[in-house]
């Protein structure tokens, strides 16, 4: 499954800004893996702001039960891409596995998933499994409505994992030292799929596009060192930006 789509250049000119916190709130992120699922959806002909909050707040009822969904998000398109991605994060692999055989057993959710498709189409046969690694902390992001800028990575020729998660350790610290305050954090998504075409998804969350532009600004200037570090160990595809939106949020309740 393709989540998103040169070099970490693009994926972080657009990007760094700061104030520190994750989506998934903890001070040490980046240590901290999480189970995630993208699911590919498109717009249906009924499709708009009134009828996405109807639809989000059904699918709440419906999955209320599922307390081991700790959150659930939705990533519209805002570069051109023809469909879009709701994303669920669980407490495990095997929590998530037990939710959706419930859920798709489920005769009334099922009911619900086939009279909802004129809003929103999600096809729950290309779930895609990925470990979730957390960014830097931002206590003062709302994820009401966000932007999130996205791009797909190879690693470079004897690039690992284990060069990513540094990097990802120093460049956590070059955001503490030469951030411009606006809220921002980022994730870094594994695929579990051994045939996925990308090593990882970069994904960085901005409070809107202007912080996204003023991060961009931010980043030319300042980290053209944390740059070479990350071009010496990943290529990635052009960026794609998405309008992003918080649906469930169980940390919260």
């Amino acid at each position: 499954m393709n989540l998103i789509s040169k070099s970490l250049l693009s994926l972080l000119a657009i990007i760094f800004v700061v104030s520190c916190s994750n989506s998934m709130d903890d001070a040490d992120a980046q240590q901290t893996v999480y189970f995630n699922q993208f699911i590919p959806c498109k717009a249906g002909p009924d499709y708009s702001a009134e009828t996405m909050k109807d639809f989000v707040a059904e699918w709440n009822e419906l999955v209320a039960v599922y307390d081991e969904m700790v959150w659930a998000g939705g990533y519209a398109p805002a570069s051109g891409q023809q469909g879009g991605w709701w994303e669920l994060q669980w407490s495990s692999k095997e929590a998530a596995d037990a939710a959706w055989e419930s859920w798709l057993s489920n005769a009334e959710a099922q009911e619900w998933d086939q009279s909802s498709r004129n809003v929103l189409d999600c096809d729950n046969t290309q779930v895609g499994d990925f470990d979730l690694h957390g960014g830097v902390a931002a206590p003062d992001f709302d994820w009401t409505s966000f932007a999130t800028q996205s791009q797909a990575c190879r690693y470079t020729d004897g690039s690992t994992q284990a060069d990513l998660m540094a990097d990802m350790e120093l460049f956590n610290k070059w955001v503490a030292d030469n951030g411009n305050g606006d809220p921002y954090t980022y994730g870094v998504y594994i695929p579990q799929d051994s045939s996925d075409p990308y090593d990882f998804y970069w994904l960085n969350w901005h409070q809107n596009f202007d912080t996204m532009e003023a991060g961009n600004m931010n980043w030319v200037e300042n980290g053209k060192e944390m740059q070479a570090t990350f071009d010496s160990h990943a290529v990635c595809d052009d960026a794609q930006l998405w309008n992003s939106a918080e649906f469930k949020n169980e940390m919260n309740s």
